[in-house]
């Protein structure tokens, strides 16, 4: 009797025992599906958050298909070539500035303007023209010199057709593109199409040369800048502003002018080793 008593426990205390261990398996793997679920949702804020916390880049000198693309630092670029589009292949992957791809906005790939970039593209069937920002590297078929996002496409009505006949212009470039209000495509443009009206596009042949080194949304950083370059290098060195937006005012701090390019390059290596990167411009 005492035998059956013990075996009665045993059992007792067996299926008490999977009972239990049967619900901390359901607490866990329920656990894990809501934790699951919920890093979904943070990876899908990350991306929202992540549109506007790129990085500045130039970068360095890369090969695609056997051929070598060197970025570089420019203040002018306008160049003739055929535009595609790019779009599912690379949806919500990070572009090569660090940002997430959204091929329902605005933007565009360039092979080695620096990162990112304001670009003027007129189609040269129609005479249309589009403001882009540039935040990728790409496109690498045959001529084609810059990737519009599917819905820049559509914009530009050759997203049936795949590629256009186009003229690319460089209006802007520098870390202040990525402050997020130049992800209001209705803010690049009006930005884009001021400097377009003010800038001085044609130089003459006997025009000097300058460094761009910074560009500030406060005179005061403009100054402590200035203040801190001319403790290292004994350039001329300045401060302009330009009215942006009716105003809006920024502030650039340049080096120089220099009469030759040569020299103007010293000048920049020089700026390098203090850690600052620079824009060639033309007086």
């Amino acid at each position: 009797m005492n035998r059956f008593k013990y075996i009665k426990n045993i059992l007792i205390l067996f299926l008490l025992f999977n009972n239990a261990c049967t619900n901390t398996r359901m607490i866990v793997e329920g656990t894990k599906k809501v934790i699951n679920k919920t890093s979904k949702e943070e990876e899908e804020s990350t991306q929202k958050e992540n549109l506007s916390k790129g990085h500045y880049k130039v970068g360095n000198p890369y090969i695609i298909n056997g051929i070598k693309y060197i970025p570089k630092l420019v203040s002018e670029y306008d160049e003739i070539g055929i535009a595609s589009w790019y779009g599912p292949k690379f949806n919500l992957k990070k572009t090569a500035n660090g940002e997430i791809f959204d091929q329902e906005k605005i933007s565009a790939a360039h092979k080695t303007l620096p990162l990112p970039s304001i670009v003027k593209v007129t189609n040269l069937e129609n005479n249309n023209t589009i403001f882009l920002r540039v935040n990728d590297r790409g496109p690498f078929v045959n001529d084609r010199i810059i990737d519009f996002s599917k819905k820049a496409a559509i914009k530009f009505g050759f997203y049936e057709k795949g590629i256009a006949h186009v003229r690319v212009q460089l209006i802007d470039s520098g870390p202040h593109l990525l402050d997020e209000k130049y992800l209001n495509y209705l803010f690049l443009v009006n930005y884009a199409k001021n400097i377009d009206a003010n800038e001085i596009k044609e130089f003459s042949k006997n025009s000097k040369f300058l460094l761009q080194i910074g560009v500030f949304k406060e005179k005061k950083n403009a100054l402590n800048l200035l203040a801190f370059l001319k403790s290292k290098i004994d350039d001329n060195l300045f401060i302009k502003n330009a009215t942006i937006l009716e105003d809006k005012v920024i502030y650039k701090v340049f080096a120089g002018p220099y009469k030759e390019e040569k020299i103007a390059k010293l000048s920049a290596e020089k700026l390098l080793k203090l850690g600052f990167n620079t824009i060639y411009k033309k007086e």
